[in-house]
């Protein structure tokens, strides 16, 4: 694959204030909660699952919604496992696949500068997704930015030339701008390291609120170079108040391959829950976008 130019594009102003207008609440899988994304498109998200860990897994009415939100989508970054045994990851593959589906994860290492310690991990269907290279996480040498450094897997849809590399990022809040700020840089590493120029980061970015402006975005990830997905009008917290905390940042090559569909995915809308209530789940909605598989020309 040819390293591409950065492209500039006038109508990437357009692209951003669309996305920034995009509706909270995803219509997409029905009571099943499995993604139903036309076989021209793949659905990326990003789900922040709260204190995943023995305690969460052991409910099985919980596990039945977290399972749910899992198959909405062809590949999802996961943040926040805590689990030192690491047996909860398998107790959330078995419960994903349990429909008769097939969804394989990749999982980074616990990181954390405390005892308390998390994971990150990627979700994808097999179906739909391929995962084509060993993910890896950043490696800030003696830096320290990062709480938790980014995680990093590269990407390819089945049927289709969209390839893509994800970055898999839960800063810390008392110090979300300074990892914020930083996350251009690891975009640019990802670039290199996979070879690829689309380059998806998301996660947690506590990207709101008191712990960061989020008017200052674009001074961070300016409109020639990126598109800043989840816009600031959109909450993504089961909170009372209303916070972006969760976004979706792609570099700009990723354009012609955005289908322009990205919000907040309101399960507690679609989904039957039963019993469980959004707070038992997470105290985070996912975050989605939408992909073309045959319009990648990098």
């Amino acid at each position: 694959m040819k390293f591409p130019k950065i492209i500039f594009m006038v109508a990437f102003s357009f692209l951003v204030l669309s996305c920034a207008g995009c509706q909270d609440g995803a219509t997409r899988g029905g009571t099943s909660g499995t993604a139903t994304t036309a076989s021209n498109k793949i659905l990326v998200g990003s789900f922040n699952l709260q204190i995943f860990g023995v305690t969460k897994a052991g409910k099985p009415d919980v596990m039945t919604i977290i399972a749910q939100i899992i198959r909405h989508y062809d590949v999802v970054a996961v943040q926040e496992i805590r689990d030192a045994g690491g047996t909860s990851i398998d107790v959330l593959k078995t419960a994903v696949n349990s429909t008769g589906v097939s969804y394989e994860y990749e999982i980074g290492p616990r990181l954390g500068r405390t005892s308390s310690k998390e994971q990150y991990a990627y979700f994808y269907n097999t179906a739909t997704i391929e995962a084509s290279q060993g993910a890896y996480t950043f490696n800030e040498g003696s830096v320290d930015t990062f709480e938790r450094q980014p995680f990093i897997a590269h990407f390819k849809a089945k049927g289709g030339v969209f390839d893509f590399t994800l970055v898999d990022i839960h800063t810390k809040p008392e110090d979300a701008t300074a990892e914020i700020s930083f996350l251009p840089n690891v975009i640019f590493e990802a670039r290199a390291h996979t070879v690829e120029a689309d380059v998806i980061c998301l996660g947690d970015f506590n990207a709101d609120g008191s712990y960061f402006n989020e008017t200052s975005y674009t001074s961070i990830f300016p409109a020639n170079t990126y598109a800043w997905l989840i816009g600031n009008g959109q909450d993504t917290t089961e909170a009372a108040s209303s916070n972006t905390y969760d976004r979706i940042v792609t570099y700009l090559t990723s354009d012609e391959d955005f289908d322009g569909n990205a919000g907040v995915y309101r399960y507690d809308q679609t989904l039957n829950l039963g019993s469980v209530t959004p707070d038992q789940v997470s105290d985070h909605y996912p975050v989605y976008a939408e992909f073309w598989v045959g319009k990648d020309t990098d």
